[in-house]
């Protein structure tokens, strides 16, 4: 649909421009803070530790400053401005981390980031900072409950894994936030939806433990996954109705009854009987979505976004049969993802009983079971009179495929790759035109796109990246990227017409998310290193250019109501800032989607848009065929024209728009607490530096012996992985003192005793879980924290300038000041003489 109807000119172009100075100013604030952060990174050597440290302070305080200054008079840049502060405090915590090598206890950077943060959150009502602030309490307790390792699970016990301590503080947090709704401005309800979907994820993740764990007849920890999933679906249906989350909640519900029952699928019948329980529950589910979507008032449910499903009675559960003839496109997002969440387990599960119980061992047998399949689906799902009948021909439908799609696999693997490409070609258009059901052609789609942008590159492209082949693989690639692109763009735009929208919307998420990958893919083959050819350079060009060009093609179809010159000069504008982000295809990819989904008015799109060019900004800072300073240089030079193009749109937007109103009333109470939290983040980190510093200047100098590393640990990037001989005697010293380790777990600190040999190495002596009492002059208490089985006082790894690497590669020995209190720094890394690197 339009985003707008065509209006008088002047109130057209007015629209117009504050449109684009608002788009041009965003990105261009994104690409200049981008250039920093790379302009900083490349002189980072060549700056001391304090003037480090000054430099973010002195940033964090100009945040403040300004956040206070825009909070005083009023302005709504105040809250992103607060963010800014947020994030810049983080950095500050890192940054102090990173200078004195510190570590041991990472959940505690997030934590005090956390509690820095807090006085802001209080004063400022941004959904930012508060989605910021529970991410960062749940990092902080994941982290401190044993980070990623699949041992943390079981850490604490089979009785309280530590899913459900992270499922616990997600409920605290959400029952805060309900507490506090009124207080918070957040029309999209996003502090409430991201709290519940995080509960509800953990909650399913405790019933996974559960049925890892347990088995037939253990059913404790899934009744803890289920009470939660229960309680969030009568608190949103009955309480505070929210549709979207009922629909989450609902998935995650069928989500543990999978778990509950997947011991008991040890069979073929018990997996067939799994997957066709699982369908039955979600073609429930997604009815039940739409009459609790129908149950809220439409001022309650103002903000969803549609995604489309394509069938008319999926909208309205009653409808009658054969009416779901048009292609029509009116379910909201969340029983879109609901009916795709259980359509890929169920095809899944479906697929395994199928493969095993045919016995498909050859590309003849696949082929020949997903026809056999895939056409009685479709069939079944344009033909048949009920909906829940065509919801399974279009599971069979898409399990055909699935199959089609593994046949054409094997046939390429067998030498037939111009064939394999023909079948999957041909099943995913029969697959696609032969459906109306959202999710299937979304499936279709997908599975068509990626899998045969994969069997048209060579066999090994992703394994060998030496010598010239890398380089026309890499141009392939872009070349494929600009089809993928081009094709989701086309299939957006002809989606514009209400009409048309469930034939070629899915074509267009399916094509632009194969893009997304495609170019993440395409940012990691230019990290390796190599000339790319010219066909590669000229790929990624026109891939640059795509967001001008549909920016050019938005605007064109706003003729005659808009003047030449703006009509013509902005897209021509965005294209020539397309030079500055040739190398970084994601980024290209992000803003064409941004172009798409405003122009479409779907925020979803644009959020998704957003997030995606911060990870390709990410990507391109590993991006070695340029410096850190010239990849500086383009994105400042390109912030800086687009800041003129906002500027050009703004100038006579403001001249035309209406006189202001009567200046707001200035309060005090916000500028001063922006000011305190400022404050406070500054002072704390001042004490921990002045702490740091101390025991620096004033600690014990202890020289530990180097335990040999992982070699392909040692170096990663700009800092290397360190262990010490003394952890690993110290983990001999504790084999058979079972006691001790259990005092250790309890207390979770202890202290290590070392004396020095005679080369002055020091030497573990004991561990003890007591603290000791004064050590003798020849004798150290370091202290460390128990954590995953082992101690752990931090400095396990040493950070160095870029490209300085093989330096530090010859460290035998780590330089550690000890203070009187255990805790230790580590002061530098020495080589086999002891002599200081």
């Amino acid at each position: 649909m339009q985003v707008a109807e065509p209006g008088p000119r002047a109130d057209d172009e007015t629209r117009w421009r504050r449109i684009l100075a608002r788009g041009a100013g965003l990105t261009a604030a994104a690409l200049a803070g981008s250039a920093l952060v790379f302009w900083v990174a490349a002189n980072w050597p060549r700056m001391t530790p304090d003037a480090r440290l000054a430099g973010v302070q002195g940033a964090l305080a100009l945040l403040v400053v300004l956040a206070a200054g825009l909070a005083w008079r009023g302005h709504r840049a105040a809250e992103p401005m607060a963010g800014l502060a947020a994030l810049a405090t983080g950095a500050l915590l890192a940054l102090v981390g990173q200078i004195y090598q510190t570590g041991a206890d990472a959940w505690e950077l997030f934590l005090a980031w956390a509690v820095l943060i807090l006085p802001w959150l209080a004063a400022v009502r941004s959904v930012f900072l508060a989605l910021l602030w529970a991410a960062l309490l749940n990092l902080a307790l994941w982290l401190f409950l044993g980070g990623p390792t699949l041992s943390a699970w079981w850490r604490w016990g089979a009785s309280i894994p530590s899913s459900a301590w992270l499922l616990g503080l997600n409920a605290v947090l959400l029952i805060a936030a309900e507490c506090l709704w009124p207080a918070r401005r957040d029309p999209w309800r996003l502090i409430r939806r991201a709290l519940a979907a995080a509960t509800l994820a953990w909650a399913v993740a405790v019933a996974a433990q559960g049925a890892v764990m347990g088995g037939p007849g253990d059913i404790g920890l899934l009744e803890l996954g289920l009470i939660p999933v229960l309680a969030v679906y009568g608190a949103y249906t009955r309480w505070r109705p929210d549709p979207a989350v009922g629909a989450l909640a609902l998935l995650a519900g069928i989500g543990v009854v999978g778990f509950v029952l997947a011991p008991y699928a040890d069979s073929l019948e018990g997996l067939l009987g799994l997957a066709l329980l699982v369908l039955a529950l979600g073609l429930w589910a997604a009815r039940h979505a739409l009459r609790l979507r129908a149950a809220v008032p439409p001022a309650v449910e103002a903000v969803s976004v549609s995604a489309g499903d394509g069938q008319a009675d999926a909208a309205n559960p009653d409808a009658p049969p054969g009416a779901a003839g048009a292609d029509t496109d009116d379910a909201p997002w969340y029983v879109t993802a609901l009916r795709i969440g259980i359509l890929v387990p169920v095809v899944l599960l479906l697929g395994i009983w199928v493969a095993i119980g045919l016995e498909l061992d050859s590309a003849a047998d696949a082929l020949g079971a997903g026809l056999l399949l895939m056409l009685p689906g479709l069939w079944i799902g344009r033909r048949a009179a009920g909906a829940t009948w065509r919801e399974v021909g279009g599971v069979l439908a898409v399990l055909g495929l699935l199959l089609c799609a593994i046949g054409a696999w094997l046939m390429a693997d067998e030498g037939a790759r111009g064939t394999s490409v023909s079948i999957l070609l041909a099943a995913g258009v029969a697959a696609y035109a032969g459906t109306r059901q959202f999710p299937v052609r979304l499936a279709a789609a997908g599975l068509t796109l990626s899998l045969g942008c994969w069997l048209t590159m060579p066999v090994d492209f992703l394994f060998r990246w030496d010598g010239g082949q890398q380089a026309a693989w890499a141009a392939g690639l872009a070349w494929r990227l600009v089809v993928l692109l081009s094709l989701g763009a086309i299939a957006w735009i002809g989606s514009l017409a209400g009409a048309r929208r469930a034939r070629w919307r899915p074509l267009a998420w399916a094509a632009l998310a194969t893009a997304a990958g495609l170019a993440a893919l395409l940012s990691l083959a230019q990290i390796q290193p190599g000339p790319w050819p010219s066909s590669g350079r000229i790929a990624l060009f026109a891939c640059a250019l795509l967001p001008g060009l549909l920016l050019g093609a938005w605007m064109v179809s706003r003729r005659p109501a808009l003047p030449a010159g703006l009509r013509l000069g902005a897209p021509a504008a965005c294209c020539a800032a397309g030079l500055g982000w040739v190398s970084a295809p994601v980024c290209a990819v992000a803003l064409s989607g941004l172009v798409l989904g405003r122009w479409a008015d779907d925020r979803l799109t644009q959020a998704l848009s957003v997030v995606l060019g911060l990870a390709g900004l990410a990507l391109y800072y590993f991006d070695p065929s340029d410096t850190l300073m010239a990849k500086a240089a383009k994105l400042g030079l390109t912030a800086a024209w687009l800041a003129a193009l906002a500027l050009w749109s703004w100038a006579p937007w403001r001249r035309t728009a209406a006189p202001a109103g009567p200046a707001a009333r200035r309060a005090l109470g916000l500028p001063l607490w922006l000011l305190a939290g400022g404050a406070l983040a500054l002072g704390a980190v001042q004490v921990r530096v002045h702490h740091y510093e101390t025991i620096l200047a004033q600690g014990r100098p202890v020289i530990l012996a180097l335990a040999p590393v992982d070699p392909r640990s040692l170096m990663q990037g700009d800092y290397m992985a360190l262990d010490y001989a003394v952890r690993r005697q110290a983990e001999d010293w504790l084999r058979g003192r079972e006691p001790l380790r259990t005092a250790l777990r309890a207390s979770g600190r202890g202290w290590l005793l070392l004396r020095p040999d005679g080369d002055g190495v020091w030497r573990l002596q004991a561990v003890t879980a007591e603290p000791p009492p004064a050590p003798a002059e020849d004798a150290v208490a370091l202290a460390f924290r128990w954590r995953d089985g082992e101690p752990d006082w931090g400095a396990r790894s040493w950070f160095f300038p870029e490209g300085q690497g093989e330096r530090y590669a010859g460290a035998r020995y780590g330089a550690l000041r000890v203070a009187a209190d255990g805790t230790a720094l580590l002061a530098g890394l020495l080589d086999e003489e002891r002599a200081p690197l």
